[in-house]
């Protein structure tokens, strides 16, 4: 912080007598008391009150700032874009004050500025763009600077500032040239010491942020030997550490967290470093017994309780070291359930505990831990994508699980007599009761100690996952069930052998005739019973598949699981022994079923891979002795069959294209004729044929009454309702019935009005100047305040953007409310972000009543005159960066 001492005081009296003699002096003569003039008071009254605030308004970042420590740290740490935007103020001062001494106080004389804060408010100028995460700004200014004052060592600080921008933004070429450049100059005279001893470390961020951690690692020895600062010093030793561990030089990473320790720093630092420390022991020392005395003295310490899930996770890796399989689980499972409010641990604890039960295919519980890791992993998280998708993989084979588990659970209980049901109801009933006097006991308990109760129950995605005991009900099992029946079969009548179109004997033969209204009402029922006390038999009874209908929507739900279980595990999990076990189940309990080509197929091709040839030649025998014209007889008898069919995808692909060139040139006779020659050629696409629809109707509504169109969609949307063009043509819909009130039964409309069937020609261009958006959907808000709100908003966060706000009618309904102007997307995003996370703004407006955009200004008119949020809301939510 800077502060003024005794003489600087004398000088700033002096500096106003300056000001008093020199009251109108200009910076048009180059006379030496101009010169002190303009330099005392640009250095006094300019420059020292903005670096106050650039130097408060990084003190308030470094306080503020949360490190990941699960992760090897950064040399610097700048925040994230929430932490800059607490700094806008003050860092707008700084620029102000920036700006103030370089208009009045320049001395700017034959190529020269002679007055020395000038160039010094430039660089406190790109520190502020610089804090502010304005990236480009600051940039531009450090750039001038360097360039500008080339004779002076303020470039070399420039130079290093530019390094720092050029990495945060992740232009790591840039970075390592500039560095490059400030490495060959450290020879010139005038170079700076603070900025030769910061290059090291510059150097060694750089190849973290490269994840080149040998070479990082060479640059912070040489930075330790450089500097000495105390806080500094301890960071790049705790680095070292981090990076030694990685490297699985567990001795040096000792050595190097021990020293941290020693240096007393903060809490949070100190106790990772102890948590680091505990991993780093040697297995072969013996010394675990200590560590783990140590650790769990840790975990009884009341000032601890935060940190509960890493001490249990440092447990956990040191059992894994020792080869404890069992406590590794153990201690996983205590980080998890410990872990409240740090996400980053609770994440790296769950993956690990999931990769360890996905590893011993244990799905169940593999399911449960990775839910728990996506829930709070961040998107630029290693793997982000490929541990979601496993994630969704297993929340899927877990359903199917349970259905069947359940499903077959009931079927046993339908066979039993009375009493024996009975018995087992009532003990359920027992347990039931006892640990709900528990859970009421405790709660009671931790009510009376001031400490809020949390039912274990309560946000539990799967709670059932939660427990061994199976409950007879399961919500998410029965309505996948229905579900997927009426996806996969629709609205039809079921009979026997419902499935197959020549209704030979397949599972059993029913005396009675299901409906569809009989399937739902019967599982509407077991729903509906679900509504009672778990204390009394009905609730459970109802369940049980005691008539035949029952048992038919039973066998059907288990016939569906079982098939999409064996395809997960075979085609997504490549678990071929999970899968075997699986089809093979299927085809004992329900050898005639529904999908039995395809389990044939699925064992024959199994047991190939296995090497067992008898068990594939009998299914590959059965394959084609009766289903010879299949599509897996084809695959059997000609390996090359799905390179042909592929290249007939192609050329249907290819079609599609002419189609949709047609469409866009409004050639929408020939639209039709290439869209119709494709359903024609290509019947079984199905992932083309609602493409062609969909063209062909557009084109229809043009050429054709639009009455057309609707019909046209209508089929779409119902025959094709997961389809690409599903979202667009519920758009098209949705304006038909709500700007020309069409549909079924009303006044057809003529084919004049060619605007229905237009698509807004949106063009995504992120580097053109932007707007942010505001739909108001509700007459109830108050516009003016409104406004009001976001310019005190836009006053203390984004002053020096000088914003316009402007609000307008989009309809007789809603209302528009626009800010810009934006030199980008990015600019414009960011705004976004800020104006969504502050409460303030939108105090008083529900967020149903309002929805915020970020639109080009060569978007905006179309926008506007077209007035379909649904068409803009889609097209921008494929092409912008949802923040």
């Amino acid at each position: 912080m800077i502060q003024l001492g005794k003489y600087q005081r004398i000088i700033v009296i002096a500096g106003i007598a300056l000001l008093l003699i020199g009251a109108s002096c200009s910076t048009k003569k180059n006379t030496f008391t101009r010169r002190a003039y303009h330099s005392l008071t640009c250095h006094y009254n300019v420059y020292w009150n903005g670096m106050v605030s650039v130097e408060e308004g990084a003190g308030d970042l470094d306080r503020s700032i949360k490190e990941d420590y699960n992760h090897i740290l950064r040399v610097y740490n700048y925040g994230n874009q929430q932490d800059a935007l607490a700094l806008n103020p003050k860092m707008d001062r700084a620029i102000k004050k920036a700006s103030i001494g370089i208009q009045r106080h320049s001395m700017y004389f034959k190529g020269k500025e002679l007055n020395k804060w000038v160039r010094e408010s430039y660089f406190m100028m790109g520190l502020a763009h610089f804090y502010k995460k304005d990236f480009t700004s600051a940039r531009r200014v450090f750039d001038y600077v360097a360039k500008e004052y080339s004779n002076s060592p303020i470039q070399y600080e420039a130079l290093l500032w530019m390094a720092k921008t050029y990495l945060e933004t992740e232009r790591y070429e840039k970075a390592e040239a500039t560095l490059n450049l400030l490495q060959s100059k450290l020879e010139e005279s005038n170079f700076p010491t603070q900025v030769y001893n910061a290059i090291p470390l510059v150097y060694a961020d750089y190849y973290i942020a490269r994840e080149n951690y040998e070479l990082a690692s060479s640059y912070l020895q040489r930075g330790l030997e450089l500097n000495n600062n105390k806080q500094l010093v301890t960071r790049i030793y705790f680095i070292l550490g981090q990076i030694s561990q990685s490297n699985q030089d567990y001795s040096k990473a000792s050595s190097y967290f021990s020293k941290v320790i020693k240096r007393n720093p903060p809490y949070q630092m100190a106790f990772q470093a102890k948590m680091n420390l505990a991993q780093c022991y040697d297995e072969g020392s013996g010394e675990s017994k200590y560590i783990n005395k140590v650790l769990a003295k840790m975990a009884k310490e009341t000032k601890n309780k935060d940190y509960l899930d890493q001490i249990y996770y440092a447990l956990a890796q040191v059992a894994k070291k020792d080869g404890k399989d069992t406590l590794v689980v153990f201690y996983l499972r205590k980080s998890v359930s410990s872990s409240m409010t740090n996400n980053a641990q609770k994440t790296t604890s769950s993956l690990q505990l999931a990769d360890l039960y996905f590893d011993q295919s244990n799905y169940m519980d593999a399911q449960a831990y990775y839910d728990t890791a996506v829930s709070s992993l961040p998107k630029d998280f290693p793997d982000y994508e490929k541990i979601k998708a496993r994630a969704g993989i297993l929340s899927e084979i877990v359903v199917h699980i349970q259905v069947i588990n359940l499903q077959d659970s009931l079927q046993h209980l339908a066979t039993l007599d009375t009493t024996k049901l009975f018995a087992i109801i009532d003990q359920m009933i027992a347990e039931y009761v006892e640990e709900e006097e528990r859970l009421e006991a405790e709660k009671e308990e931790l009510q009376a100690g001031g400490i809020a109760f949390i039912d274990p129950n309560r946000g539990s995605k799967n709670p059932n996952l939660n427990t061994g005991k199976w409950y007879f009900y399961n919500a998410a099992a029965l309505g996948f069930g229905r579900t997927e029946f009426q996806k996969k079969w629709g609205t039809r009548q079921l009979m026997d052998n419902w499935r197959l179109t020549d209704k030979k004997p397949v599972m059993q033969t029913f005396e009675t005739e299901l409906t569809e209204d009989t399937i739902s009402n019967t599982i509407d029922s077991l729903v509906v019973a679900k509504k009672g006390s778990p204390r009394f038999r009905e609730y459970y009874l109802a369940d049980i598949p005691r008539t035949t209908q029952q048992r038919l929507v039973s066998d059907s739900m288990m016939v569906e699981a079982f098939h999409s279980l064996g395809f997960l595990y075979l085609e997504e999990l490549r678990d071929t022994s999970s899968a075997l076990k699986t089809y093979v189940d299927f085809q004992g309990k329900f050898p005639d079923n529904n999908y039995r080509l395809e389990t044939w197929y699925a064992l024959y091709k199994i047991y190939q891979s296995n090497g067992n040839i008898e068990e594939s030649d009998f299914y590959k025998g059965l394959i084609l002795g009766n289903y010879p014209e299949s599509i897996y007889a084809n695959v059997i008898n000609d390996p090359d069959y799905f390179i042909k069919l592929s290249q007939q995808k192609n050329e249907a692909a290819a079609l599609y294209e002419k189609a949709y060139s047609a469409y866009t040139s409004e050639q929408y006779l020939r639209t039709i004729t290439y869209a119709e020659k494709g359903m024609e050629l290509y019947p079984n696409d199905t992932s083309l044929i609602p493409k062609f629809l969909f063209l062909r109707a557009m084109s229809l509504g043009v050429v054709d009454v639009p009455d057309s169109l609707y019909s046209s969609l209508y089929y779409i949307a119902g025959k094709y309702p997961t389809s690409p063009v599903g979202p667009m043509v519920r758009s098209v819909m949705r304006t038909l019935e709500q700007e020309y009130g069409m549909g079924y039964g009303t006044k057809a409309v003529t084919a004049t009005d060619t605007t229905i069937v237009k698509m807004a020609p949106y063009k995504y261009a992120p580097a053109t100047t932007h707007l942010v958006m505001m739909v108001i959907l509700s007459s109830d808000v108050n516009i003016n305040a409104l406004k009001i709100r976001i310019s005190d908003f836009d006053k203390k966060y984004f002053e020096l953007k000088q914003l316009k706000v402007k609000s307008l009618m989009l309809d007789n309904d809603r209302s528009l409310v626009t800010i810009g102007n934006f030199d980008s997307e990015a600019e414009a995003g960011n705004y976004l972000m800020a104006l969504k996370n502050d409460t303030y703004v939108t105090s008083g407006v529900n967020s149903s009543d309002h929805k915020v955009y970020s639109i080009s200004l060569e978007n905006y008119p179309l926008f506007y005159k077209d007035k379909n949020l649904e068409g803009y809301e889609l097209f921008w939510k494929e092409n912008y960066p949802q923040r």
